[in-house]
Parts: structure tokens; sequence; C-alpha cells
């Protein structure tokens, strides 16, 4: 059956905004943020969105007295960097040492969010790709993490089913901070995520020395909590890879991948 969505523009930082569309509803999953690179190249507006919006949101559903699901996501990059970990990171066990302005305004609003007495529960998102991504910050996104680094892989049907589930299971979490990601056989290395999204066209990995050396703030994470509790983790890398292959038309990845690819993808890598 269709369901009807309403598409309402609005400012998160001006409570007007807010108040409208919060008529009515009966969860709120709050996603606005601006991310990297813009959270470094502006601190201010990141502070502003990502903290100023989360608690403008907050303080409206708080001083309506709504007692409703609220799912606010954050990001698995507040643990900051981990390189000597010795086992999977988890809230609990782990605390957060944010290292970039946008990991910084993530555990600020989450505490904004705790310390609400709203009725919440936190997901923290590991890497999940999307589509809507300019050249430029995608060549900046690519290149700052080492190829070596460990990361853990969230297709992104399963990042949107266990903010789904959140909703419709959320007296089973509601005040707890979950991890979301692929679970353990999506613990991989960073090389092996570009090698899918390289390969899906025939090109090479880009060269070991256009790739950042030191640590980033990515690594392997306990889901066991989370996945007991929403039940959401059904895909893999193996299946992204052919869900990207299937956003092109078959000719041109044919070609890429047995032309184009074989006769020119080093030179076109080193020029990225």
């Amino acid at each position: 059956m269709d369901t009807a969505v309403e598409t309402v523009w609005g400012d998160i930082t001006k409570p007007d905004s807010i108040r409208r569309v919060l008529e009515g509803v009966d969860a709120v999953v709050h996603l606005a943020a601006i991310v990297e690179p813009m959270t470094e190249k502006n601190p201010e507006l990141a502070n502003r969105i990502n903290v100023g919006g989360t608690r403008a949101i907050v303080d409206l559903i708080k001083d309506r007295g709504m007692s409703i699901p609220f799912v606010y996501i954050s990001s698995s990059s507040v643990f900051g960097l981990t390189p000597d970990a010795t086992e999977c990171l988890h809230p609990d066990r782990n605390p957060c040492h944010p290292v970039t302005v946008y990991a910084r305004t993530k555990v600020q609003a989450e505490n904004l969010v705790k310390e609400s007495g709203i009725d919440y529960v936190i997901l923290r998102l590991t890497p999940v790709p999307y589509e809507k991504i300019s050249y430029t910050d995608m060549k900046y996104q690519m290149f700052i993490i080492p190829l070596d680094n460990r990361i853990e892989f969230c297709h992104p049907d399963d990042a949107n089913l266990a903010i789904v589930n959140a909703v419709k299971y959320f007296s089973k979490v509601k005040g707890r901070t979950l991890i979301i990601g692929g679970g353990h056989s999506q613990q991989i290395r960073y090389k092996d995520l570009v090698n899918v999204a390289m390969g899906t066209f025939g090109l090479p990995l880009p060269p070991r020395h256009k790739f950042a050396g030191e640590p980033f703030a990515l690594d392997w994470y306990d889901t066991s909590e989370s996945q007991a509790l929403l039940n959401y983790q059904n895909k893999t890398l193996d299946d992204y890879r052919r869900d990207l292959a299937a956003k092109f038309p078959a000719p041109l990845i044919v070609l890429m991948q047995r032309i184009i690819g074989p006769a020119f993808g080093k030179l076109i890598v080193r020029l990225m």
C-alpha cells in the first residue's frame, strides 16, 4: 500500500518552522545536519545547525509536553581515533573522543538529547554510502581515510530499516544509545570499499600515496545489541556492488569494465 508523504521546507534553527511540522506527528526522526567537509570549513554553521537546530527541536517537544518517540541520528565518528583498539567499540565500553568539528557537534547534540528529559533513542551510524555528493566532496572523502583503516560497512537499506524499527519498537530501545552497522561480516578495511566502488566501473585502486597515512575515526563495532533489538542487518557489500552497477545503463558498465577501465584505468585514477 502506498503511503502519502508531505514535504515541508523550513529552517531547523527557526522554531516557527519546526512548530509547523510537529503538528499531529507520531514520532520525530532527526537526521538534519551539516556533514564533512562543510563542518570543517565552517564550524560556526556546523554548530548553528547540528547543535542549535537539535536544541530547537528538543525544546519545542519538551515545551509542548509531547510524549512521542524521538530518534536522533548520530555518528560512530564520535569515538575518535582508535587504531589501538583490541575489541569492537561499544557505547557502554568506549567513551567519546571526537577529533573533528562534525564529531564534536554530534557529541554536543547527543548530550542535549540525553539531558532534555524527552523520550529518545540515539543511533550512531557507521559508514553508509550516499548518492547525492559533489565530485569535489567525493574526492575529499575518498582520500582522507587510510587504505588499511578498519571500517564497518552498512548498506543504506539496512540503515533505513534500523531507523524505521527504532520507531516501531521504540519501547524496547527508549533511552539507549545504539551502534548501527553491518555486523561482523561487514567489518572490512577501507581499501575493500574503495575496490568495490572503483571496480564497478572497471577502475583499479588509486595509488596508495594519494590516501591519508594517519588513522581516521572509523573502526569495527559491537552491533549485537542493536541487531537483537532492531533486526535490521540483511544486506552486504556485495549487495551494494550490485545496486551501484544497477544505477547506470548496462552498456556503460560493460564499456567501462571491458574497454575504458583496462585501457585507461591507471591514468584515470592517477588524475583523480
